[in-house]
């Protein structure tokens, strides 16, 4: 398969993202169908509504913004919380708040959480 140079970059940056976050199970993809050449995916599953599967498509313009989640997340509570980065760009990307269950316990971290959407009512949740 020959895949443009733009493409080529933006899977390259992906894996060595994947790599240097040690995020193996968060970042996923497929090329079949309607995803070929290559989607990538992060994971959210439960975030939004409880018992869901879920993922937000990861596209060469949110990858910048996927990396400052995750610096904004480290930042605010450190490297051992880096995975919650995820998550953010999730709710970012969505512009819409984790359910209840899912939100974060660190108050630095919820505030990073309360900007991106309005407050949910929990019987939308699920």
């Amino acid at each position: 398969m020959n895949y443009s140079e733009p493409l080529f970059h933006f899977i390259t940056d992906v894996l060595l993202e994947i790599e240097e976050q040690d995020c193996y199970g968060i970042i996923t993809w497929a090329s079949h169908g309607e995803f070929a050449p290559l989607t990538f995916f992060v994971n959210c599953n439960d975030l939004f509504w409880w018992a869901t599967a879920d993922a937000e498509t990861l596209t060469p313009e949110g990858l910048p913004l996927l990396r400052q989640a995750i610096a904004d997340v480290v930042a605010a509570t450190g490297p051992e919380d880096r995975f919650v980065g995820f998550d953010l760009w999730c709710a970012r990307t969505r512009k819409m708040r984790p359910q209840q269950p899912a939100y974060p316990q660190n108050e630095r971290l919820r505030i990073l959480f309360d900007v991106c959407g309005p407050v949910r009512d929990p019987k939308e949740e699920g």
